[in-house]
């Protein structure tokens, strides 16, 4: 196997008994969830993912790195929306409205398969147990820097916007 390839045959593990009910429940209910995942050490690192995009409205599962969960969490419900309600399709590159007030976000697909089992487990765990799929597509919600308008690969944006967004796309700008 090389390194960029995973063992998608390797049994995924699942969350607990309780977790798996609420998220399936969720999905069932809503369409995706929302799971939050806090470092304690590096708040600033905690980030977000999505659990039934692919199942539900045929896009990739999506993460918001770097932004107060509620707001991350606002940020992934509307991304849905908009995927489901008005055909909106993620895409290396698309932009965004309507995410944060007054900015424009971006999707940047990640590509490395590694990224995406780590950062979107349980979006990985869903598919293969509800539909028997293998999770290939994720993509990262970037959003630019308040003062200068720049996203994360591009010149001019602050170190700590940087930072806080670990850019799980590949690196530069989009295609």
């Amino acid at each position: 196997m090389s390194d960029t390839e995973t063992n998608t045959d390797a049994p995924l593990p699942g969350p607990d008994p309780q977790m798996a009910k609420a998220i399936v429940d969720h999905v069932a209910e809503h369409g995706c969830a929302v799971v939050n995942v806090p470092d304690p050490g590096v708040p600033d690192r905690s980030f977000s993912f999505s659990v039934g995009f692919e199942a539900n409205v045929g896009q990739p599962e999506v993460l918001v790195y770097g932004l107060d969960k509620d707001l991350a969490q606002s940020i992934i419900n509307e991304v849905f929306r908009q995927c489901r309600d008005e055909n909106l399709e993620l895409g290396d590159g698309q932009k965004i409205n309507n995410l944060i007030d007054g900015y424009e976000c971006m999707a940047r697909m990640i590509d490395d398969p590694r990224a995406r089992l780590t950062h979107f487990g349980l979006a990985a765990w869903y598919l293969r147990e509800e539909q028997g799929k293998v999770l290939k597509r994720a993509c990262q919600i970037a959003w630019p820097d308040p003062e200068t308008r720049v996203y994360p690969w591009e010149k001019g944006c602050g170190e700590d916007i940087v930072e806080w967004q670990i850019g799980l796309y590949p690196r530069g700008g989009p295609k």
